[in-house]
């Protein structure tokens, strides 16, 4: 095959390459062989000398024949333009693009927007929409800041763990952000947290940058908000403090790294809850006083059932009702029209632990028994008490129900947990007081005769009676439920953690202390059920 250098420069330029961009009936491959040489020589020395084939099909002529079919400089542009008016030359392209648009010469339109973008690009100019967001300065009014509701704010006290238990959309991520974002800016330059979700895409989507994440919130607005480091996992914040998120998929990553806080969302969806947890811990050992926040829509695992009754563990609570404002409209009455009344409702808009397998009191008699009004008077009102013995035990139930006509009603859940025993009978004295009750109801399984000794220690002539439990729980809870199933036990007011412990009945009761519940049944048996014979046997002291 011949060399290249068979023909001169003068050659190329003024003869093979003008015939090389006109001659589109010859093929490239046709003419290199009738020149002698390679087809990519040809295209090569072309290329170098800025001679381009235009592509034809022949049901779309083009008019171009003297310009590249793809731009990249005004010089090589398939129309006249001496560069002097960017504007003029746009609106003829226009023009050509409308006609070619119309008679449907898809390859002549395609070569007229590739003409324009590149008229605009020699001119300086950017595309019409780009130009206006350009030329005009849009200054956003500043956003007002986050108001956080109680059940969103960092109980007082000292603790060690925040748990906050939600419905969906019940405000949990933007409680999180929130948090984590403050105890940033305390930590300030050298401070280390931790951001833990069930996946590292929930971290990144949610945690930092979602709706109501980190790198939303309004306190960022004016100013430098964190910056996020997806190759190396870290959220690098105004202050100078770092959060690295991790995978709860992967509890080994947490070996080594130290922080001074840490929020973990979504707990109930993590693969494998104890084990992490236990590993984020251990690396809760920087500053003062470190802590750890946990934000999840309750479920049923033992490992939110220990969790809960942990010391130093505090909770907060809000279901999805309470962030309505700031959701769809009719969003809730949508759900509440499907689930309304069953566990789902339960667990994902009250944000309550539902059992599941054979628990005893169902989610729908619960909602039903939420949606009564309290009567003007009673006919008799009690104080049911399950006491503990010692303060590090499990809660002390003091529950205040009342009687009018064939229904109860639930008017107060005083329980308490860390109570001596002169504490929990002051704590049922000072109920009976408030809601005048004619009697204290009281468990002796544990204590005995202390029981009754403690409470008339606090006032010697209150009428205590003394109830044993010979049966287990679900037995003595299930003529109460029936109560429940028709409708005549009402609650007044909120009453989320008694409501978790009734659903606990009958299902699987480990890790729950439902000291609550068992002061409810002994009140609704003493009440509606033991004068027609059908509760447990009571004797009085």
């Amino acid at each position: 095959m011949p060399a290249k250098s068979k023909y001169t420069d003068e050659v190329w330029n003024n003869e093979i390459g003008p015939r090389y961009v006109t001659d589109l009936k010859t093929t490239a491959k046709d003419m290199a062989a009738q020149l002698g040489i390679s087809e990519n020589c040809l295209s090569s020395q072309m290329r170098r000398r800025g001679f381009f084939r235009q592509r034809q099909r022949e049901d779309a002529p083009v008019d171009f024949t003297t310009a590249p079919i793809r731009p990249t400089r005004a010089d090589q542009l398939s129309f006249p333009w001496n560069g002097d008016d960017p504007v003029s030359a746009l609106q003829a392209l226009d023009a050509r693009g409308e006609e070619a648009a119309r008679d449907g010469r898809l390859a002549e339109f395609r070569e007229i927007i590739r003409c324009k973008d590149a008229v605009r690009a020699d001119a300086g100019l950017k595309r019409p929409g780009q130009q206006e967001e350009a030329n005009e300065a849009v200054v956003l009014p500043p956003r007002p800041p986050v108001i956080l509701r109680p059940a969103q704010t960092p109980p007082p006290g000292d603790w060690s763990t925040w748990l906050f238990l939600g419905g969906r959309g019940a405000g949990k991520t933007c409680a999180g952000a929130s948090w984590v974002s403050e105890q940033a800016e305390r930590m300030g330059r050298g401070g280390r947290l931790a951001l833990v979700g069930a996946t590292l895409h929930d971290v990144r989507e949610v945690m930092i940058g979602g709706p109501s994440g980190i790198m939303a919130l309004p306190r960022w607005d004016g100013g430098q908000g964190p910056v996020y480091e997806p190759s190396r996992r870290r959220l690098t914040f105004p202050g100078g403090a770092e959060a690295t998120a991790f995978s709860a998929e992967d509890a080994d990553s947490l070996r080594g790294p130290q922080f001074g806080a840490a929020w973990a969302d979504e707990f109930c969806a993590w693969a494998r809850p104890e084990e992490v947890l236990a590993m984020l811990r251990l690396g809760l050992r920087l500053g003062d006083d470190p802590r750890l926040m946990v934000t999840t829509t309750p479920r049923p695992i033992p490992a939110l059932k220990a969790l809960k009754t942990e010391p130093g563990c505090v909770s907060t609570h809000a279901p999805t009702r309470d962030n309505l404002e700031h959701l769809a409209p009719g969003f809730l009455a949508r759900l509440k029209a499907l689930y309304g009344g069953t566990r789902r409702e339960a667990q994902e808009m009250e944000g309550l632990i539902v059992e599941t397998d054979g628990a005893l009191f169902r989610a729908q008699d619960l909602s039903q028994a939420r949606s009564g009004m309290r009567p003007d008077g009673f006919d008799r009102i009690v104080v049911a008490v399950d006491p503990t013995t010692t303060p590090g035990g499990d809660a002390c139930g003091i529950v205040v129900a009342g009687r009018r006509g064939d229904r109860a009603y639930v008017l107060a859940d005083r329980s308490r947990r860390g109570l001596t025993p002169a504490g929990w009978a002051r704590r049922a004295i000072a109920a009976l007081d408030e809601f005048g009750a004619q009697s204290i109801v009281a468990e002796v399984n544990q204590g005995g005769d202390m029981v009754a000794h403690v409470l008339r220690t606090q006032r010697p002539d209150v009428a205590v009676k003394a109830v044993r439990a010979t049966r287990s729980k679900r037995m003595r809870a299930e003529p109460v439920a029936a109560l429940y199933e028709q409708g005549r036990v009402i609650h007044v007011g909120a009453f989320r953690e008694l409501e978790e412990e009734l659903m606990a009945i009958g299902g699987d009761e480990g890790g729950h202390s439902l000291d609550r519940a068992d002061a409810l049944v002994w009140a609704i048996t003493e009440l509606m059920l033991v004068p027609r014979g059908l509760g447990p046997r009571i004797t009085v002291l």
